[in-house]
């Protein structure tokens, strides 16, 4: 039998890995010719995972995150497992966009966009 491959492996244990979700990671404004228009919202949570685990704080600062022009934030039960992240749109929207999300999680900050 002829030898199929050789040498050493390095095996990294990430089951302490930390991972972070949103539970809408994109939405679209339903807008008209003129674009999407002020007062609508759209609302996400952000939830941490340290390997299979669900993190039992998650900080979420309102002032950390960056909104593009026309879209304002708000952030309730920062420090919680799962805080509400709330966008509205403070002027009519006429092209793509996207917010960056400062997550710190025991300490780690990922940044979701």
């Amino acid at each position: 039998m002829a030898i199929k491959a050789t040498g050493q492996v390095t095996i990294i244990d990430v089951t302490d890995a930390y991972s972070v979700i949103l539970t809408s990671e994109a939405y679209t404004f339903v807008g008209n010719t003129s674009g999407a228009p002020a007062g609508l919202k759209c609302a996400t949570q952000a939830v941490a995972y340290c390997g299979s685990n669900q993190c039992s704080v998650v900080n979420v600062d309102q002032k950390a995150i960056t909104c593009p022009t026309g879209i304002s934030v708000a952030v309730e039960n920062s420090g919680t497992a799962s805080p509400t992240i709330t966008f509205t749109t403070t002027a009519t929207v006429t092209t793509a966009c996207e917010a960056v999300i400062p997550v710190v999680v025991d300490g780690i900050t990922v940044n979701k966009k």
